[in-house]
């Protein structure tokens, strides 16, 4: 979804594809259904995904390969885009793995 919005960014520059390319990588960082974060920054993992009451305990490497990628997509928007203040990157792009 972060790579689709992005894309769509930048064919069509005055679109407001970048809104929901960030809400999708906000989901990993726990504006989800739970309102809990799946990366654990500490350890470097990333949960696969919910379960209707709880996240899903398990850390495999395609969650943890899929945030990163997410990550590395956003910040790269971020320094690409004139309407973002190079000084002060959203916060939720400052996380590391």
């Amino acid at each position: 979804m972060i790579s689709a919005c992005l894309a769509a960014a930048r064919v069509d520059k005055q679109s407001d594809w970048p809104r929901p390319a960030m809400s999708a990588f906000d989901w990993f960082l726990g504006k989800n259904d739970l309102r809990i974060s799946l990366v654990d920054s500490e350890t470097g993992s990333c949960m696969d995904g919910l379960h209707p009451d709880r996240p899903n305990e398990n850390r495999g490497a395609e969650s943890v390969v899929s945030y990163l990628l997410g990550l590395v997509e956003m910040r790269r928007h971020a320094e690409t885009s004139v309407n973002v203040d190079r000084a002060s990157p959203p916060s939720s792009l400052a996380l590391t793995a």
